[in-house]
Formats: structure tokens, sequence, C-alpha cells
């Protein structure tokens, strides 16, 4: 877990993996993730964030963090699996299927 201190009009861009969570612990942040598409459609989902708000990243990308006014922002990253925990958790996932236990 990190802190990171933003003062007013600072801006932070930074990428994110998916499952990242944000703790706004003083201050107001918008936040501004990269634009998603639908049937040659962008859009671009901007939230604000107030003091005592959560945010999980629900997909990988970059996005920006904008102070309001002076914030104080907990960051926690997650783990990524290694290769070898996400082919047990696939070969388990598969051999409860196959015997009809899941």
């Amino acid at each position: 877990m990190s802190l990171t201190l933003l003062n007013k009009g600072q801006s932070l861009y930074c990428h994110v993996s998916a499952g990242t969570v944000y703790s706004l612990n003083k201050g107001s942040l918008r936040l501004s993730c990269v634009p998603q598409f639908l049937d040659g459609l962008a859009w671009q989902a901007d939230r604000v964030l107030h003091q005592g708000l959560h945010y999980r990243a629900e997909r990988s990308g970059w996005i920006e963090l904008q102070a309001i006014e002076t914030s104080e922002l907990f960051i926690q990253q997650v783990e990524p699996a290694s290769w070898w925990q996400t082919l047990q958790q696939l070969w388990h996932g598969r051999s409860v299927k196959a015997y009809g236990q899941g």
C-alpha cells in the first residue's frame, strides 16, 4: 500500500492493474479512466472521489487523478498471480468440473 499526496490542481497519470483499490483519506479527486469503445463510439467515464470513498479499477489501463482540493490517497495494488498459480487454478477448476463436484 502506498500513500500519495496531491496538492490542489496537481495531476497524477499512472498505469494500474485490474483490482487496484484507491482509498481517499482526505480531500477530493477527479478520476479519469481511458476511453471505452463500443460499436464505433467512444466515451470516457470520469468520477469524483470525496473523502472516505473507495474506487476499485475494473480493468488495467491508464488513469489520471486530478486534485480538486489537497488530497491524501492510499493506493493498494494487486499482486499479479504467477504463471504457476494461474495454471494450478485453471487445472483445479477443470478437474472439479470434470468430476461433477462443482
